[in-house]
């Protein structure tokens, strides 16, 4: 019988099916270890049980801007990425020097970086409020939180689907090591932080309410709705600081007199803040930009309260005003067509137990206010609902060492199968 040219790559087959069972057992190991750990990483995770939430209530008004100064606002951005990790994470066209140089070029008196998982330290001698910050967080659903004043990075997260008790016991961890934690972007990915847990989430102090990408309304009055005492912050979540759809979007202005950690630290914490979301405009140049940017930028000059009438005041004439309220209703609707209304009012109802506002500019530009809060005294307590079961704890933590081991016992089993 004459000879093909597949002949004599016939007897290499028997090697090749070897070589691919090779691969497969150790691609089942690689799969059942990676499962293990995953699973071992749930054992750091109790379940925890809540108390139904209690909505704000009490004939004592907290409102944060009473006793603001308006000459003493201060330009922040948080939230923000840098090249790390040689430049696999998504910021890797952000140079420390360009990101901070954009950022001065905008005006901006507090420039913050907060990398993956990573305190940044560059702003540390350059920026006189200097905040150890980082983005936490590196799970498929993109559940993240803005961590600030850091002293120790947290390593683990839980990289699939997450449940309420994943995201409490995340929250309270954090807040063992940042003086500070937002919740990041709640609305960016649908499964991230759905609506519905901000009724029990608590233990945390600040929503990212307005971001680059995305902002969380819905998820704000959710949790103040049902009593949680929670402030905004707003940020660009930078990525490439020479786009101009990347830079100088969402805006924090803290209340505080120095460009100082601790004045910034407390002036956020107590509410004395308000996020500006700037107008974009896609087809301008940066230059231009920075130039609208440094002229057309709204400027809080006074929230007070005086009795039940809240009264506000700003730099430049409003389109549209909104007094919000629980569940996210508006309680009343100012608008006006003539550039001639600075100043707005609403009279807080009995039956109001919160009241935010939304001012829209003629140019589209939106000034978010923190909310005026029902409270029983001028000692406010913030509600805690989470408590751990340690019974179903246990439960759980059992059903996770019985997969842990049946994955270590078919581990096993493979090997000695195979010698």
């Amino acid at each position: 019988m004459p000879l093909t040219p597949l002949m004599p790559l016939m007897p290499l087959k028997p090697l090749m099916i070897r070589k691919m069972k090779k691969i497969f057992k150790y691609l089942l190991y690689l799969i059942l270890a990676c499962v293990g750990i995953l699973v071992a990483m749930n054992l750091f995770v109790p379940v925890y049980v809540y108390d139904e939430p209690v909505p704000f209530h009490g004939d004592y008004l907290l409102n944060p801007y009473q006793d603001i100064d308006s000459t003493y606002w201060k330009c922040c951005n948080f939230h923000g990425h840098t090249r790390q990790y040689g430049g696999v994470t998504n910021g890797r066209n952000n140079g420390n020097a360009v990101y901070d140089s954009m950022y001065r070029l905008f005006g901006y008196d507090h420039v913050g970086i907060s990398d993956y998982n990573k305190v940044n330290g560059f702003e540390d001698g350059r920026d006189p409020g200097f905040i150890p910050g980082y983005e936490h967080g590196y799970n498929v659903w993109k559940t993240h939180q803005v961590c600030l004043g850091t002293k120790k990075v947290r390593r683990i997260d839980y990289f699939f689907y997450q449940t309420l008790s994943h995201k409490q016991h995340m929250l309270n961890k954090l807040g063992e090591q940042n003086r500070v934690v937002a919740v990041a972007h709640p609305s960016f990915v649908d499964g991230s932080y759905n609506v519905r847990d901000m009724k029990y989430l608590s233990n945390y102090r600040i929503l990212e309410v307005l971001n680059g990408f995305v902002n969380s309304p819905n998820h704000w009055d959710m949790a103040l709705s049902n009593g949680h005492l929670v402030y905004l912050i707003a940020d660009d979540d930078t990525h490439d600081v020479m786009k101009i759809n990347d830079i100088a979007l969402r805006t924090t202005y803290l209340n505080a007199k120095d460009n100082d950690a601790n004045q910034l630290y407390d002036a956020l914490l107590a509410g004395k803040a308000v996020g500006v979301d700037f107008k974009l405009d896609r087809k301008e140049k940066m230059d231009d930009k920075v130039a609208r940017f440094k002229r057309d930028i709204p400027y809080l000059n006074r929230a007070r309260l005086d009795g039940v009438n809240f009264n506000v005041s700003v730099t430049k004439p409003i389109k549209k005003a909104d007094f919000i309220g629980q569940n996210g209703v508006v309680l009343k609707e100012v608008s006006r067509e003539e550039k001639d209304l600075f100043e707005v009012s609403y009279d807080i109802q009995p039956s109001d137990q919160y009241v935010r506002t939304v001012l829209t500019f003629f140019d589209g530009t939106t000034m978010w206010l923190n909310p005026v809060t029902r409270h029983e005294s001028q000692v406010i307590e913030k509600q805690r609902l989470d408590h751990i079961s340690y019974w179903w704890t246990a439960a759980l933590w059992s059903i996770y060492i019985g997969i842990i081991l049946l994955i270590a016992l078919l581990i096993r089993a493979k090997r000695r199968h195979t010698k």
